[in-house]
């Protein structure tokens, strides 16, 4: 969370902005006191927010074979 005061605020509002919509918090300030926070809306998913996406090393039918050389000391 990144805390200002309003008048540096005022001045620099455009890059602020893009802190926030970046995910950013921001807390404004007057006179040493917090008046109000500007915080980036709420996403639609978490999932969307991650960047290393799983994907499959082998094929779904190898996935459902049965694996019969792991199971026959147990037969």
């Amino acid at each position: 969370m990144i805390a200002v005061n309003a008048t540096k605020l005022r001045n620099n509002l455009f890059e602020y902005l893009v802190l926030v919509s970046k995910g950013e918090s921001i807390a404004i300030k007057r006179n040493g006191k917090e008046i109000a926070m500007i915080v980036p809306p709420k996403s639609e998913n978490w999932r969307d927010r991650i960047k290393n996406k799983m994907k499959l090393l082998v094929s779904p039918n190898e996935i459902m074979t049965p694996m019969d050389d792991v199971w026959e000391k147990y037969i």
